[in-house]
């Protein structure tokens, strides 16, 4: 009776990975069905700019073609979520020019970061990004422990954790979760547009489990890399 238990525990198990995976690889084909729909109106804007030989053609700044340009605003408009997406086909795209750029571009709006700040993790081409930004997502867990616990200033602890962007989100809940309130303000920045909880001094541990609980992806998406 304990054999057939034990087998039907197993299947059990089995079952909700295999859901979970197949869930997630869906959730992956539409956020990937989605930005390309908006790359490829991007790129059509862009080629009648080209057409009419506009001033924005003439440009070599990226960041001028996606500005005030509501498809690459629907790229960004997908969240956290789209990060790994956005960096997947950054990885697998054969080529490295304007498209791929765009794309970085967006992977930096989404996550409020700017790697550029940084002399040392400074990137010219996309494909340089794409190197650059798993280095910069590996170094993350070890950089929100290491501010938590410093003898800075709470606003600077603060300053220094919104400069690694929402992938630190849920290692900053870490933190807070262990008592330290003072990282609190990090998070009012870094989950304010995504309509999570409102983060407070007087936020429960439940409301924080919660939280963490929201963020799984993109913890599992930092860690991951």
């Amino acid at each position: 009776m304990k054999k057939i238990s034990f087998v039907v525990l197993g299947l059990f198990c089995l079952s909700f990975i295999l859901t979970s995976v197949f869930n997630k690889q869906s959730a992956n084909t539409a956020l990937a069905e989605q930005v390309d729909t908006n790359m490829v109106a991007i790129q059509e804007t862009i080629n009648k700019e080209v057409e009419l030989r506009s001033e924005i053609a003439m440009s070599s700044n990226p960041y001028d073609y996606i500005k005030d340009n509501e498809d690459f605003e629907n790229i960004v408009s997908l969240g956290n979520d789209a990060l790994p997406v956005l960096q997947s086909k950054i990885q697998q795209s054969p080529n490295d020019g304007l498209q791929e750029y765009i794309l970085a571009i967006a992977i930096e709006e989404i996550s409020k970061t700017d790697l550029k700040k940084n002399p040392s993790t400074e990137w010219i081409s996309a494909k340089d990004f794409e190197g650059e930004w798993k280095n910069f997502l590996k170094e993350i867990p070890s950089k929100v422990d290491i501010i938590s616990k410093s003898s800075e200033a709470s606003s600077d602890k603060v300053n220094g954790l919104l400069e690694l962007g929402t992938p630190a989100i849920p290692f900053i809940i870490d933190k807070v979760e262990e008592g330290n309130k003072d990282l609190l303000p990090a998070l009012e920045v870094l989950t304010k547009e995504d309509g999570n909880l409102k983060m407070n001094s007087s936020l429960s541990t439940e409301e924080l489990v919660k939280s963490k609980e929201k963020y799984k992806n993109l913890r599992n998406y930092v860690i991951g890399q």
